[in-house]
């Protein structure tokens, strides 16, 4: 592996050579000679520079560092009695302070433990890693787009003769289009919305019975909601005729035989009477939500007298939901306050989940951050010490002169230089973890915040 000798260090042994040079040299020598011992002083520096690093083991990356050879008496292996012995025995004369250095490393050199420090932080993932659970719309966090639908709901309207009864001034099915309209203009973003109407043609005549029990039809299909284009196809049509809720529920099998993936297919029935036209409500309704579409069919019953009641709630229990018995456009609004509420509890419980998750993983994440640097940090520090305490107790012992001393504990410090620069790594990985912890926070806190303030009006 190829090393290189320090520039500053390499310089003042090298000044410090030619000096002694100069020194004896006789004022008679000729041009050429003097011209000849430069040359070679030059020469010589070079290879100082190329190979004195190899000589002596002298790093200049923490990849190098790193590749050393373990010291004997590093980490716990550490004993001054036993270092100290180790120095008495140790040959230092004639030795310059790159070859002292290349004596003294190999005996407290922390190689081994840099590197498990240093592939700690290179293979460190900063990225959170905690999957955020699906929102109760089934959207992805971002943008809203994307991801599974949260439902596919059919809307199949009751348009009987019946529904031209006046309540509180206004016509049963005037109440129904509008809750209606209220209610799918609240449902999750990103849901699609089909609207089935039965009974609208003909009349309510015996004569039209045929015609009118035959009729279904879709006039919106399965697709994202449109609040223009949905308020036309309720504009439609009209209160006239009987009612086929079976075969309304039997159709509506087939809007979702190219429907989009969705959570959850839902089918929710106003009517205000019950089955007019022979047909078994309730087996249609099981057997959609039996069938692999596993559609729940919700009942809502406007105005419907206590025998009625009865009836609808088999058909909804049959289709695995729930029957909702309304007499006003109080009672729609109160159908539509629990759903929303429902919703608003959901989003407070994903928001708060979801942010307390990503919480916990970067306080997790700095925390391990924090704790290798600190002890990466006293290891370069321990390190440096033994090091300097050598060069020290070789001083003391007049082993060594003051200014081999000094350049040996230049060399120690250029060294700890490296390691600390290297401690920039895991400030790095630090920022990021606080970054991209915060950004997800954020946008956790955002789309929980919109989407309650959406529920919670």
């Amino acid at each position: 592996m190829k090393k290189r000798i320090i520039p500053g260090i390499a310089a003042l042994l090298m000044s410090a050579t030619l000096a002694a040079c100069g020194n004896g040299e006789e004022e008679a020598a000729s041009q050429d000679e003097a011209t000849d011992d430069t040359e070679a002083a030059e020469a010589d520096k070079e290879k100082g520079e190329t190979e004195g690093a190899d000589d002596f083991g002298i790093a200049g990356s923490i990849e190098e560092i790193i590749e050393e050879k373990p010291g004997k008496y590093a980490g716990n292996a550490y004993n001054k009695a036993v270092i100290h012995r180790a120095l008495d025995e140790m040959d230092v004369d004639g030795k310059d302070s790159f070859e002292l250095y290349g004596s003294i490393l190999p005996l407290v050199n922390e190689a081994a433990a840099y590197k498990e420090f240093y592939e700690f932080a290179e293979n460190f993932n900063p990225q959170m890693e905690s999957a955020i659970s699906d929102t109760p719309d089934g959207l992805n966090l971002g943008d809203g787009e994307g991801g599974t639908s949260p439902a596919n709901i059919v809307i199949l309207l009751d348009a009987s003769g019946s529904m031209a009864q006046v309540i509180e001034g206004r016509t049963k099915m005037g109440l129904a289009k509008d809750a209606i309209n209220d209610f799918v203009a609240s449902m999750p973003e990103g849901a699609n919305v089909s609207l089935r109407v039965y009974g609208h043609e003909g009349s309510s005549d015996e004569k039209d019975k045929d015609i009118s029990c035959a009729s279904t039809e879709v006039v919106y299909d399965l697709k994202s909601y449109d609040e223009k284009a949905f308020d036309e196809a309720l504009g439609q049509f009209e209160p006239t005729g009987y009612t086929p809720i079976a075969k309304a529920i039997e159709e509506t099998k087939k809007d979702f035989a190219d429907a989009p993936d969705a959570k959850d297919n839902m089918v929710y029935v106003v009517s205000d009477g019950v089955e007019s036209c022979g047909g078994d409500p309730a087996k249609a309704a099981k057997e959609l939500h039996d069938s692999n579409i596993e559609a729940v069919v919700n009942i809502i019953g406007f105005d419907v007298d206590s025998s009625g009641q009865k009836e609808l709630l088999k058909v909804a229990e049959a289709g695995g939901g729930k029957f909702e018995t309304v007499d006003s456009a109080k009672d729609f609004e109160r159908v539509w306050e629990r759903e929303r509420v429902r919703l608003f509890n959901q989003w407070s419980s994903w928001t708060a989940e979801n942010w307390n998750k990503i919480s916990r993983e970067k306080t997790k994440k700095l925390n391990e951050l924090y704790g290798k640097e600190s002890d990466f940090m006293n290891l370069t520090f321990s390190e440096e010490s033994r090091l300097k305490n050598a060069v020290l107790y070789l001083r003391n012992n007049d082993r060594i002169d003051g200014e081999i001393s000094q350049e040996v504990r230049s060399i120690i410090t250029q060294r700890q230089d490296i390691l600390e620069e290297y401690r920039d790594k895991f400030d790095e990985l630090e920022e990021t973890v606080k970054e991209e912890g915060d950004k997800i926070k954020d946008a956790i806190d955002e789309k929980g915040d919109d989407m309650k303030d959406k529920y919670g009006r």
